[in-house]
């Protein structure tokens, strides 16, 4: 049901325990066994895109591999892009490949990087928060139409690694503690008694975390922007430590969850009805391929799969007047 924007995120990745959480707990651990996360160090994520010129306002921070059996270190770039909205994004491969370009672009502009250093690896992240199954290819050339082996190395490459809340249950991270797991926690109740437990779960673990002060605050503002967000309606101005927030949603357990269900309902019968209707549209598409060009090939099986409703319906108009199933996808 969780909605609410990035701001809250953004907010909670400014900090080196959220951001170590999120890499101890969430990404593959031939990455996370290799850092040092001692050495996280936040870098300026504000700057033009050369292509669009397009601002970008993202999170990045970099951390230093453990030193090998040389005792040699290299610093890898961490780019996270902070991804909250209801609908996917089909072009996220290409996305992450244009930012990174970004990225590396004004690295080399300020000359922040030694004489003669080859430029630091990038880890691309979405972490993504809406409700509809993330769909999106990962992989740039999962993007790009089938070609000759020999020519693969010719075209261009980038994976990023997918972060989908709602796949992130209890157990998910390796330490039931870890601070972003609880946070996702939140997002994933299903129940008032649910959202209660976890709500003390967090209150309980800061309590002991070494920058319990400040901890308490950054999560505080999560906590108020979710709540705001999905309608639950508390004393929000009263909340000023999250040991508040859990007798203040027991107070108020009869009304506040069940509003905050309905509004999810509605919102995903709209959604629901929105798929439905992408979905006739792809299958009628196919339909009309098959019967007028016979069998459909991969490449634009795929296409369509990827098609947001107002392609499908230009390409459904189309088909009454092309000549070849190449020319419907020109």
């Amino acid at each position: 049901m969780a909605t609410h924007h990035d701001t809250g995120y953004k907010e909670l990745f400014s900090h080196p325990e959220f951001v170590e959480a999120l890499l101890d707990g969430f990404v593959p651990r031939p990455i996370s066994q290799l850092l040092d996360y001692n050495t996280l160090t936040s870098q300026p994520g504000h700057y033009i895109t050369p292509l669009f010129r397009e601002k970008l306002e993202d999170v990045v921070w970099s951390v230093q591999f453990k030193p090998d059996n040389a005792g040699q270190t290299q610093t890898l770039y961490l780019y996270i892009l902070l991804e909250f909205q209801s609908r996917t994004d089909k072009t996220m491969p290409l996305r992450m490949l244009h930012y990174s370009a970004a990225f590396y672009h004004q690295l080399l502009k300020e000359k922040k990087l030694p004489s003669r250093q080859r430029l630091p690896a990038v880890f691309p992240v979405v972490l993504y928060n809406g409700q509809p199954r993330w769909t999106p290819p990962s992989s740039m050339l999962d993007m790009l139409q089938p070609v000759p082996a020999f020519l693969q190395r010719f075209q261009p490459q980038l994976d990023y690694h997918l972060v989908d809340v709602k796949d992130c249950l209890p157990g998910t991270a390796d330490s039931h503690d870890n601070l972003l797991q609880l946070v996702f926690n939140i997002e994933n109740a299903l129940t008032a008694d649910g959202m209660q437990r976890v709500a003390k779960e967090v209150a309980d673990a800061v309590r002991s975390h070494p920058q319990r002060e400040r901890i308490d605050r950054v999560l505080v503002q999560w906590f108020k922007r979710f709540l705001h967000q999905n309608r639950i309606s508390i004393d929000l101005d009263a909340i000023h430590q999250l040991q508040e927030i859990p007798p203040m949603l027991a107070d108020r357990v009869d009304s506040w969850f069940e509003e905050w269900k309905q509004q999810g309902i509605a919102e995903g019968r709209e959604e629901g009805q929105q798929q439905g209707r992408t979905q006739a549209l792809r299958q009628t598409l196919e339909k009309l391929i098959q019967l007028k060009f016979g069998n459909l090939p991969q490449e634009y099986a795929q296409r369509i799969q990827q098609a947001d409703n107002s392609e499908l319906e230009l390409w459904t108009e189309r088909i009454l007047f092309a000549d070849s199933i190449e020319a419907l996808f020109a």
